[in-house]
């Protein structure tokens, strides 16, 4: 068995890793974990303000049902550059089963899937990645 600290692999060293300052913003839901970390982002960019950010959920119809693939939008419609790496271009069917998603899964897919296919139309960068990973709470 592996200690914590082998597990950890070798001590990090200076100029191994860059330390930001991101302010922390909690979330308001159980629910809202990606619209927090938007606004933690856009706030250390100092492109934050809450009334802005409100119209924007609006414009792009994000309400409690927020995929990753909203957030990818989201952060484009702030003009943040960023690139979406995903294993799944769409839906992946795996989470239909999942209590989080299973209530607006039917509804959800075709809306999600169409953000996929319009994606590089709207000038959302989305690529395939492999060994991409992705855990809910």
């Amino acid at each position: 068995m592996r200690t914590e600290a082998e597990a950890a692999g070798p001590p990090l060293e200076p100029g191994d890793f860059v330390q930001l300052p991101v302010p922390i913003i909690q979330q308001l839901y159980h629910w809202d974990c990606g619209l927090a970390c938007s606004k933690m982002v856009l706030r250390y960019l100092g492109q934050l303000d809450d009334n802005e950010f409100e119209s924007a959920l609006q414009e792009l119809r994000l309400t409690r049902s927020i995929w990753t693939i909203d957030l990818a939008y989201l952060m484009r419609h702030f003009g943040v550059r960023h690139r979406f790496c995903t294993q799944t271009l769409g839906v992946d069917k795996g989470y239909k089963n999942q209590s989080f998603y299973r209530k607006h899964f039917d509804t959800e897919e075709t809306r999600v899937n169409q953000l996929f296919a319009q994606a590089k139309a709207c000038k959302v960068l989305v690529e395939k990645c492999r060994n991409v990973q992705h855990q809910h709470q």
